[in-house]
């Protein structure tokens, strides 16, 4: 039986819309593909660009139509909740470009919209499905590292940040949640259990940054179980490798030492093993879209849950509370 494949809107023609446009069509080439901006001339460009079959020249035109089944945010996330609540409204299903929202505050009203309405809501979250994570668990699930006491990932590059980052109200925040979490997605991942309290600390030293609230972090993250997360977040260090980075999973019965981005993963324990991942594929963009569709298709829940998401934005808001408290705060 022939799959019928979903409608999908994007809404918001920048660079990440086209990373994931690009990425729905290498998967399906059939897919129908519709572009909305405020500006109409950006949106017919995108519609042009990838075969689109429509375009829309505002949010609220193309959320109003019937024209397609999902709607894929990947606006800035200042209008993430606006957005999300007016397409739940309409009985759109919704992707949501990370972070979610700048605050807890914005992300209760999608789910309350989402909870009113009974449409699908996930977060574009990538980091979820990167091959390195899956396999790197694969081991820890089998006991090859025995029980696991530190998560340690260290995720540092000088990245030249400009336009609206730059802009305190429309980040909601700093760079651990703008970019960072992702890498909260990873910790959480690799640790393999519910966060309880984080402390977190930004360096003191005064200079001259464009990134408000915070441009690097340090974080501490006490899981259940008694774990223990470290990550260190920053757009500001430089790196000579463009990013790359080694971090680690230290367990009682042994060590996983891996490239921070997901490209190699090494097993030293109760057994040994080395893993490397295709450059075109490591990053999980492929894995997280076929899930979106199939999962759709087959109407089956879409993952990450929005829970999940839930809890790694109250990590993000107990680390700015630590900050400025200076101890351990609960997730509440």
């Amino acid at each position: 039986m022939k799959k019928i494949l979903p409608r999908i809107c994007f809404l918001g023609c920048g660079e990440i819309a086209s990373r994931h446009a690009k990425m729905l069509k290498k998967l399906y080439r059939k897919i129908d593909l519709c572009f909305a901006s405020r500006e109409i001339s950006k949106a017919k460009k995108w519609a042009e660009m990838f075969k689109g079959t429509n375009y829309f020249g505002s949010y609220e035109e193309a959320l109003c139509s019937d024209y397609f089944d999902i709607a894929f945010i990947t606006t800035p996330h200042a209008y993430h909740a606006e957005l999300a609540v007016l397409a739940a409204k309409n009985g759109k299903d919704i992707i949501i470009e990370k972070p979610v929202t700048r605050n807890l505050k914005e992300l209760s009203s999608i789910e309350k919209a989402v909870s009113w309405s009974g449409v699908r809501c996930a977060v574009a979250e990538n980091y979820y499905y990167k091959p390195a994570i899956s396999r790197m668990r694969e081991w820890i699930d089998a006991g090859h590292i025995g029980r696991v006491l530190y998560v340690e990932i260290t995720k540092t590059n000088r990245d030249d940040i400009s336009g609206w980052r730059t802009n305190a109200e429309m980040m909601g925040g700093g760079a651990l949640l703008e970019g960072g979490v992702h890498w909260v997605n990873a910790l959480v991942s690799l640790a393999g259990a519910r966060p309880r309290q984080v402390l977190a600390l930004k360096p003191g030293v005064d200079y001259d940054t464009r990134v408000p609230f915070e441009d690097t972090m340090m974080m501490l993250v006490q899981f259940e179980g008694g774990a223990v997360g470290k990550l260190l977040h920053s757009w500001r260090i430089p790196n000579r490798f463009r990013g790359m980075g080694l971090s680690k999973i230290y367990g009682t019965e042994g060590v996983i030492t891996f490239e921070s981005n997901g490209l190699y993963s090494s097993l030293y324990g109760r057994k040994n093993k080395k893993a490397f991942f295709s450059p075109f594929s490591f990053l999980g963009f492929k894995a997280m879209h076929r899930a979106f569709i199939e999962d759709y298709v087959e109407r089956r829940p879409w993952r990450p849950p929005i829970e999940r998401i839930r809890r790694e934005m109250m990590m993000v808001d107990a680390a700015y509370r630590s900050v400025k408290s200076g101890k351990f705060e609960k997730l509440d």
